[in-house]
């Protein structure tokens, strides 16, 4: 996030998390659905304690809901904003996979464009700018699998892959490419010389 204008961002996006309900995905009143399972639940709270640990400064969540739903089973993680983080620390380093949102600060174009390479993954960027010129620049840059310009989040047309680079997955999903590899080609050469 551009150094100059983080805090406002940053408040705005705390407003926005705390405005989040969560519930089951059956209730049209629910903004926030489970985590896919407790286990996956309890790994996100590890990763965001190991990051409280190294350094980071909590703005929002970092909780379980204390929610009805959750009492009976479901697993409700609050959406969570950390700021304060290196490039070493846990949540940056690691694919958390829950409502968890990072945030480091850059001065110039150079700097937050090293700070969003990740030597292991590479799954998806984000670029907000109203320069053009800029963007194509990042997104040339940027060895992830999906790179969203002023906006996020997938398309509603399937025929755009997704997927990661170096260890975010295993392939891509959708599009041309997903249908391709779940096929087998086969060659078949036949000689009619004999019959005609």
């Amino acid at each position: 996030m551009q150094s100059g204008i983080a805090e406002e961002l940053i408040e705005r996006v705390v407003t926005h998390f705390g405005a989040h309900r969560p519930g089951p995905t059956w209730d049209t009143e629910a903004t926030l659905p489970p985590i896919i399972s407790a286990a996956q639940g309890a790994r996100i709270d590890g990763i965001v304690g190991r990051a409280r640990e190294a350094g980071a400064v909590v703005r929002c969540g970092a909780a379980f809901a204390d929610i009805e739903a959750a009492r009976q089973g479901g697993a409700y993680y609050l959406p969570t904003l950390l700021e304060g983080v290196n490039h070493d620390n846990p949540a940056v380093r690691e694919e958390i996979f829950g409502p968890v949102l990072t945030v480091q600060t850059f001065d110039d174009e150079e700097m937050g464009l090293s700070l969003a390479e990740h030597e292991c993954y590479g799954l998806a960027a984000g670029v907000h700018t109203a320069d053009i010129n800029r963007a194509l620049r990042a997104v040339r840059s940027l060895d992830a699998g999906t790179v969203w310009v002023n906006r996020y989040g997938r398309s509603a047309d399937f025929v755009i892959p997704t997927g990661g680079y170096h260890q975010s997955g295993i392939g891509k999903d959708l599009g041309r490419q997903a249908v391709e590899a779940n096929l087998r080609f086969k060659s078949v050469l036949i000689d009619f010389s004999e019959q005609l």
